[in-house]
């Protein structure tokens, strides 16, 4: 009987203020009861819509590495990079492809990776931190929220 490892779902999400613009990556992990665990943004510079995409896939998968998930769940709405990363389209533009490779890279750290497209409506937390990435000042801004346990119990006694 195969054991199963720590999982969770990683919530991802790109925001780019023109394209190329201003931009920002949000992702946001969740255990596997729907509650929070890690909120993570991150200020980009300026990049294309798809560049940020990528860029708050590898910032939530870094976060769940970093936290010990082995088996992650990973939705996003944009529709080209679950696309190119499951293999259904190719990656031909230059600016992504040292992004893909990253990705491909980070995903073989896994366990078990699966990755969906959702409609925008489901993916809003993580749009949100994207956002507020798009605010932050610099290339290698962060903003880790973590809860506490304490945070964690009031949230499960709510």
């Amino acid at each position: 009987m195969e054991r199963k490892g720590k999982s969770c779902t990683i919530e991802f999400d790109g925001a780019s203020k023109g394209n190329p613009g201003r931009s920002g990556a949000g992702a946001v992990l969740r255990d596997d009861s729907g509650k929070v665990v890690v909120r993570v943004r991150e200020g980009l510079g300026s990049r294309t819509n798809n560049a940020a995409e990528y860029r708050a896939l590898i910032r939530g998968m870094k976060t769940a590495l970093d936290h010990g998930y082995t088996d992650v769940c990973v939705q996003g709405d944009s529709k080209v990079v679950p696309k190119q990363v499951n293999g259904k389209w190719r990656v031909n533009s230059p600016n992504l492809t040292p992004l893909y490779k990253e990705v491909t890279n980070l995903k073989g750290q896994f366990q078990r990776f699966k990755m969906d497209h959702v409609p925008r409506e489901f993916n809003s937390e993580a749009d949100a931190q994207a956002n507020h990435g798009v605010k932050l000042r610099g290339e290698s801004s962060l903003y880790f929220h973590t809860l506490t346990i304490d945070q964690k119990n009031a949230i499960a006694n709510e």
